[in-house]
């Protein structure tokens, strides 16, 4: 499994993201999901779908962190890179991982 940085096609901004072949997409947010453990990314105001960038950090946090624990076949590198990659999401929302640690569900898979 091979967990790289790539740039982002077609945004315009060239934002890097890692591409987890799926991991992250299964482990961090599918799982999470059908476990009822998953944020809302979206608030409903005004009959209109508006990104809460709050639980948008920890839901992505949240998946990062949750594929760098148990995801299989993944190399130590790549789950420290997973792991900053969580964090980092937390921090462009002004949240620190010792203040929210308690409301992500990272313990068990």
């Amino acid at each position: 499994m091979d967990v790289t940085r790539k740039k982002k096609q077609g945004t315009g901004k060239g934002k890097n993201f890692i591409d987890t072949k799926g991991y992250n997409e299964v482990v961090g947010h599918y799982e999470t999901v059908k476990k009822g453990t998953a944020f809302n990314q979206y608030d409903l105001i005004n009959n209109e779908m508006v990104l809460n960038p709050k639980n948008y950090a920890l839901d992505e946090a949240q998946a990062s962190i949750r594929a760098a624990r148990f995801a299989p076949e993944l190399s130590q590198a790549e789950k420290r890179m997973l792991i900053k990659d969580g964090i980092q999401r937390l921090r462009n929302a002004n949240l620190k991982i010792k203040d929210v640690r308690h409301l992500l569900d990272i313990v068990e898979r």
